[in-house]
């Protein structure tokens, strides 16, 4: 996009849309309405900003764009792509011309602050306040490293779809049917590259015995290994940030690759770093914030919560909580450091978080029921056990003794009166 434009309007940044089609479904960020002859959005707040749009009746694919608005007054142009269906960059003449006629229609773009005030489909002001709070949460690891990592563009618009791919990741049912009907080159081609890979494990190779099981066990090693890698170059938030940005996409745009990346980093890395609570306490402590947040925001924002994705991947969230919980009281049993209390009290909000309607869960484990009754085909009920904690039970102050036998078969080392 080359120099970036900037205006003298004061309020912020102001995001102009082109040429999109007179009536169209809108969002920005944890807002959407339809909208008639939508011009753009003004006075953006510094942060991370996610707009997107689609059609109405819901039957094509969504697109959007990520925008780091600063304390410049940028103007950031974007155009309807009719061809394509997408949103695009605009020509540099054309979006100069815009940013220079700003004045003309400023008063008439919809306020970031109170939509309302020009939409009447918006709740009131109190919601709409309550939810762009909520935003800030969402995306406080989402900078413009972290977009380019993933998306590798640089232009300072980062243009996602409803069909972007995620390296590494295997097509699901529903991506290979959704390939089939589209067409257009430009959005088969793009492929999002998260530093998480899905096909990568959390052990080496060339490390052997308890080591290597330790390191399948607790991804922690695995976690922090990539943060220590200098030809990485990820940081701390760039590791929130890369976790905020494939739920938001996910959930926003339908995109199903970012759902899965997802699910990958919540259960194969996240809630299996059982050391990183005293490891990088500061870290553990956002993710879990983050993980809060979006199970909130999930269950108030969308008809369908992002646990609806998949019913076996809910079960497995669930005792990954509760694992993760009695792994938490283990550690900090006896003595904890602030920042190591900063983990109890985040996760402290996943949990009040899943304790309410319509999850209900309770994370103790002696709540989680180990045994129970299925229906078969044909009708006939039969008891199972539920063998998911076996290994847990089996694991710290309940895992088995091993114990040496003398020649006469008696234990050794305990004192014997008939000797």
């Amino acid at each position: 996009m080359g120099d970036r434009l900037s205006h003298e309007m004061g309020g912020g940044d102001v995001i102009l849309v082109l040429d999109l089609p007179e009536v169209f479904t809108v969002g920005y960020d944890s807002l959407s309405f339809n909208a008639k002859h939508f011009g753009g959005i003004r006075d953006f707040p510094s942060g991370a900003h996610f707009i997107w749009t689609s059609h109405p009746s819901g039957t094509s694919t969504r697109c959007g764009v990520w925008v780091i608005s600063s304390h410049a007054h940028q103007v950031h142009v974007l155009q309807w792509d009719k061809y394509n269906e997408m949103l695009s960059e605009p020509s540099r003449t054309e979006a100069r011309i815009q940013a220079d006629n700003l004045e003309s229609i400023h008063k008439k773009l919809v306020p970031y602050n109170d939509p309302t005030a020009v939409n009447t489909e918006i709740a009131e002001r109190s919601n709409v306040d309550e939810s762009l709070r909520l935003w800030a949460q969402l995306t406080s690891g989402i900078s413009e490293v972290t977009l380019n990592r993933i998306t590798g563009q640089v232009d300072g618009h980062y243009f996602v779809n409803t069909t972007d791919r995620v390296k590494g990741s295997t097509l699901i049912a529903a991506e290979i049917e959704l390939e089939k009907r589209i067409s257009t080159s430009v959005l088969q081609n793009r492929e999002l590259n998260f530093s998480f890979s899905q096909l990568s494990k959390t052990f080496s190779t060339s490390d052997t015995g308890a080591k290597r099981t330790f390191q399948a066990r607790d991804a922690t090693p695995y976690l922090l290994s990539l943060v220590h890698d200098s030809t990485v170059n990820l940081g701390e938030n760039d590791i929130v940030g890369e976790f905020q940005f494939a739920f938001l996409v996910g959930m926003h745009l339908g995109n199903d690759a970012c759902m899965q990346q997802w699910w990958h980093m919540v259960l194969k890395i996240i809630l299996r770093a059982y050391l990183l609570p005293i490891q990088r306490p500061i870290l553990a402590a956002k993710l879990l914030r983050c993980l809060a947040a979006q199970l909130c925001y999930s269950n108030s924002n969308f008809d369908t919560s992002i646990l609806d994705y998949s019913e076996s991947q809910s079960r497995e969230l669930r005792l990954a909580l509760i694992l993760y919980k009695r792994r938490i009281e283990e550690l900090f049993e006896y003595n904890e450091i602030p920042d190591q209390l900063a983990v109890v009290t985040a996760f402290a909000q996943v949990e009040s978080t899943v304790a309410l309607p319509p999850l209900g869960w309770d994370l103790r484990s002696d709540n989680y029921v180990r045994s129970g009754k299925i229906m078969l085909e044909d009708g006939e009920e039969i008891e199972v056990e539920m063998g998911e904690l076996e290994a847990e039970d089996e694991r710290g102050e309940y895992a088995p003794e091993v114990v040496e036998f003398d020649e006469r078969g008696n234990q050794r080392g305990l004192v014997s009166w008939s000797d």
